[in-house]
């Protein structure tokens, strides 16, 4: 009977030892994997280092949760592989990512960042005209690949993304547009502008031909990511949008 206490009292002992050690494994986050492009005012390089009110925000965030990643963890690369390696791997975080019904259920989502409003965008010098959408189909549109805008083109003008001008940034859509490689592209204003005084391009030289209306950026993470990870993220932005933070960097961004 002793023997069997003893046995009783050690094995407590033993599992109020790895108790904590299990809870806090629960809490701890993933070493994620995280992922943009150069897409300004939202996320950018710059001299080296990674910039954009989305991304200003994500270091705050991931302080507020503990995590021991910061913006030396963020990695630069084409938005087609940012998407799919955010698409099949677990532990990633993409931004900024316009959430759509399509997209809905094949990510996890934090946010909202802030609200875009995207146009269709051509060269003032060719009139060019566009009273349904179905009038875009007499035109080369240039497109980012599998970006949200391809897909909402795609949608409008029943067309097969086959048939779009694809590249692999923005920056390249809009100097096409601008030597006339194609004739009209899907893009922000804000970025727009931003590129402009990037590559030394006038800005008017373009004008919105039509809207495609707004939407609202959000960070997407893997659709495995763990609720209570979500939940946490979540928190913090909320945390950071209620002390003005979110606001604070919105505005130093002209947003």
């Amino acid at each position: 009977m002793i023997c069997k206490n003893l046995f009783c009292l050690l094995l407590t002992f033993f599992l109020l030892l790895i108790c904590p050690y299990f809870a806090n494994a629960e809490k701890s986050l993933p070493e994620f994997q995280i992922m943009t492009e150069n897409w300004k005012p939202y996320n950018y390089s710059e001299n080296g280092k990674i910039k954009g009110l989305s991304t200003d925000i994500l270091i705050l965030m991931l302080k507020k949760t503990g995590s021991t990643q910061g913006r030396e963890d963020i990695k630069i690369y084409p938005w087609a592989r940012s998407y799919k390696i955010a698409l099949l791997n677990p532990d990633t975080i993409l931004y900024s990512t316009v959430r759509t019904k399509k997209r809905d259920k094949i990510f996890k989502w934090v946010g909202p960042i802030t609200e875009i409003k995207l146009n269709i965008y051509a060269l003032k010098e060719k009139n060019i005209e566009i009273d349904s959408f179905e009038d875009m189909k007499k035109y080369k549109i240039g497109t980012l690949r599998d970006d949200v805008t391809e897909d909402m083109l795609a949608e409008i003008t029943g067309m097969d993304v086959k048939e779009f001008q694809q590249v692999h940034s923005n920056i390249l859509n809009t100097r096409k547009l601008y030597f006339g490689r194609v004739d009209l592209i899907a893009q922000s204003r804000d970025t727009l502008l931003a590129t402009c005084k990037r590559e030394g391009l006038d800005p008017e030289r373009f004008e919105a031909v039509t809207s495609l209306g707004t939407k609202d950026l959000y960070y997407a993470f893997h659709k495995s990511t763990s609720e209570v990870v979500i939940k946490t993220f979540q928190n913090a932005f909320d945390d950071l949008k209620k002390n003005g933070k979110v606001s604070e960097i919105l505005n130093k961004y002209g947003k």
